[in-house]
């Protein structure tokens, strides 16, 4: 019985080395669309629901092959094992490494927690596909996830007439107004930045960390191009609001409250909507363009930089300014 394990695993170190020494191809094809500056990943054809965005060129084409989910770290090299050896010695692979794997055909919150230290490197590993996974069993919950981008300036911008209305009532005159909208705006985007930053891109390892982090930002760096979970749904809004109406009551008088705090609501509605663009956009030139190629930057090529959305503004004060690519 030793004799034929110590075998087994002599005949897997063989065909390790001699597939390290074929050309395997390429592992994922990367493709940059440069009318539109949007960069684009084609997913490998190892993952498990093979998805090609169609608009890429040159796609990696999709198998019939089902493995049984995503490697630990999410890469296709588990895979790359698993199907050279796997025909010839059906459980060895088993043997080797016992692995949690994520199924991308079943609800995926509870699942991602399982990586463990694994996660940061499986969930910066872009799947690109307008058709975004499931998150949860219960549609009343998966229902909660999936918002309309229009869904933002229709719910928010009734609330920031209302609460300029009120600085306008307490005396305030046009000029005030739009010195305190505008700063409320300015503070917004080092909000933007400081959120996108610490608390979006913050490192977990835990169960429940590793849980909390894929729902608040780690499902849309996995699923770049989903566009119901781009924005942020106005439920979960609603209740950060409060906090925040009290800090901004804390540090200005009653009656510039209300606008200082409707300018800051202004300028999320502006980075929401701006997000979505960047994502979904076809810009032919100037600003925006410029924008969502530092934007696709971030999720195709430095993830740990380029932390601005409507800007790169507290980027450059900051030193998170990703460099320019030479061409």
């Amino acid at each position: 019985m030793k004799r034929s394990y110590i075998s087994m695993i002599f005949c897997f170190v063989v065909l390790l080395i001699a597939s390290a020494a074929a050309d395997l191809g390429p592992i994922q094809d990367f493709c940059v669309a440069e009318q539109t500056g949007a960069a684009r990943i084609a997913t490998s054809r190892y993952t498990q629901d093979s998805v090609t965005d169609t608009s890429c060129p040159n796609p990696s084409p999709p198998t019939n092959q089902r493995p049984r989910g995503l490697p630990l770290r999410g890469s296709t090299w588990g895979f790359l094992w698993e199907d050279r050896v796997g025909g010839i010695f059906p459980n060895l692979f088993e043997m080797v490494a016992q692995e949690f794997t994520v199924e991308l055909n079943k609800p995926l919150v509870f699942q991602v927690g399982h990586l463990g230290e694994n996660y940061q490197e499986w969930v910066h590993q872009p799947i690109v596909s307008k058709e975004g996974p499931r998150f949860f069993e219960s549609d009343f919950w998966e229902f909660l996830t999936r918002t309309k981008w229009w869904v933002i300036p229709l719910v928010w911008l009734p609330v920031v007439c209302w609460c300029i209305s009120m600085s306008v009532k307490m005396g305030h005159t046009s000029y005030d107004i739009a010195l305190l909208v505008g700063f409320g705006i300015f503070i917004w985007t080092l909000l933007e930045y400081s959120l996108h930053r610490f608390l979006f891109h913050i490192k977990t390892k835990s169960y429940w960390g590793n849980t909390a982090h894929y729902l608040i930002h780690g499902c849309h760096h996995k699923h770049p191009m989903d566009g119901l979970r781009l924005v942020f749904p106005p439920a979960a809004t609603a209740v950060l609001l409060f906090p925040f109406w009290n800090a901004v009551s804390l540090l200005a008088t009653p009656s510039t409250t209300p606008a200082l705090f409707g300018g800051g609501l202004l300028g999320y509605v502006m980075y929401d909507c701006t997000h979505y663009y960047l994502h979904h956009g076809q810009p032919s030139g100037g600003v925006s363009k410029d924008l969502k190629k530092y934007h696709l930057n971030h999720h195709f090529r430095i993830q740990d930089k380029g932390f601005g959305i409507t800007s790169s503004f507290w980027d450059k004060v900051f030193g998170t300014l990703p460099q320019v690519k030479q061409a």
